[in-house]
């Protein structure tokens, strides 16, 4: 059981400090903003050296036994 007493005297304090980065940092927003993006890339609208390689009905098999088949 947790005592509210000792629960209300104790304040968080976050042990880990960034040097870059932040809320005060001038290019967090920036930042920010870049990381979320645009909109997605669909996979049919990559070019073709982007593209997955097909999967032939071996690699299949080991796919769907979740290792080698049997």
């Amino acid at each position: 059981m947790v005592r509210p007493t000792v629960v209300s005297l104790a304040k968080r304090v976050p042990l880990i400090h960034f040097r870059k980065g932040g809320v005060g940092a001038p290019g967090a927003q920036t930042a920010n903003q870049q990381a979320a993006g645009g909109p997605a890339i669909e996979d049919y609208e990559l070019p073709a050296r982007f593209a997955r390689k097909p999967i032939d009905a071996e690699e299949a098999a080991y796919i769907n036994n979740g290792g080698i088949p049997n």
